[in-house]
């Protein structure tokens, strides 16, 4: 059995403080009535367990994982002759408030595809790190920590549906040609959904359950971006040369566009975040 046990920080709290990470090769019963006083996460390396918590029973062959919170009940065993496992359990300033705001409830069964376990290797990675006792100060398994949970949430899944890091590649085709055309005026929708072979509702719904917002508004969005790096960054150019280098056809459009989304207009924005003493007028 591998297990490390993080020593405590009583000067400050971190954002995310582990308190163990371990590996063990055979797994035995474990009941906790009480649950654990800490977030605990559980995955299975070899062979296959069984974990019951909040009313369900959750098999866990190679490649799935459990994360439960604080004080909930659990018990889990092994449903093969060896079951190999990892854990980690944390806490933190920020934990709870972190994990509520990637969507998980009190007790989270998530899967992952076998082709590349960046989950498992980060755990991993971890546990060697933790024990070659190079982070005294908490800070660096604090941003582990933080990855750890970042690729939970980008390439594991909690339900049928493929992982984030999955669709993503559905679509990077796309993200990709935006990249290189977003200062075409004429890129509307329709020649979004074109460029990857399906219709405008269906690419909506791919960009909305992404990112939070349609094709087109990653798009405006995109079109910003570029204007927030290269007002500063170009002062020979006019607000209007930026606009339409962006994308908009029309500067009065691109400027209340730009006051809307950044609630400043493009001209303050310039003087903002440059250091030449004088801009050029519009």
């Amino acid at each position: 059995m591998r297990r490390h046990v993080a020593p405590e920080y009583p000067a400050e709290q971190l954002p995310l403080q582990l308190e163990t990470i371990g590996i063990k090769p055979d797994q035995e019963i474990f009941v906790r009535p009480s649950g654990y006083p800490h977030f605990h996460w559980l995955q299975t390396l070899e062979g296959e367990g069984e974990l019951w918590s909040d009313g369900r029973t959750w098999r866990l062959p190679v490649h799935t994982g459990v994360l439960l919170s604080p004080d909930i009940p659990h018990r889990y065993q092994s449903l093969s002759g060896i079951w190999q496992t990892g854990y980690i359990t944390f806490h933190g300033s920020m934990a709870r408030a972190l994990i509520q705001s990637l969507g998980w409830n009190t007790a989270v069964r998530f899967q992952w595809e076998a082709a590349s376990d960046r989950i498992s290797d980060h755990l991993k990675n971890m546990l060697v790190f933790a024990e070659s006792g190079g982070d005294p100060s908490g800070w660096q398994f604090s941003a582990d920590l933080y990855r750890f949970l970042t690729l939970l949430r980008t390439d594991a899944r909690t339900d049928n549906r493929p992982s984030i890091s999955k669709r993503l590649e559905h679509i990077q085709s796309l993200l990709d040609w935006l990249e290189s055309e977003f200062a075409n005026p004429r890129i509307g929708l329709a020649e979004m959904a074109a460029q990857l072979g399906t219709g405008q509702r269906q690419l909506n719904a791919k960009f909305r359950e992404l990112f939070g917002q349609s094709a087109y508004a990653y798009l405006i969005h995109l079109r910003l971006r570029k204007a927030k790096e290269w007002l500063p960054s170009r002062p020979d150019w006019t607000v209007r040369r930026i606009g339409e280098a962006v994308g908009f056809r029309d500067p009065s459009h691109f400027v209340a566009t730009f006051r809307l989304k950044e609630g400043m207009t493009p001209d303050s924005y310039r003087k903002l975040h440059s250091s030449a003493a004088e801009h050029p007028l519009k």
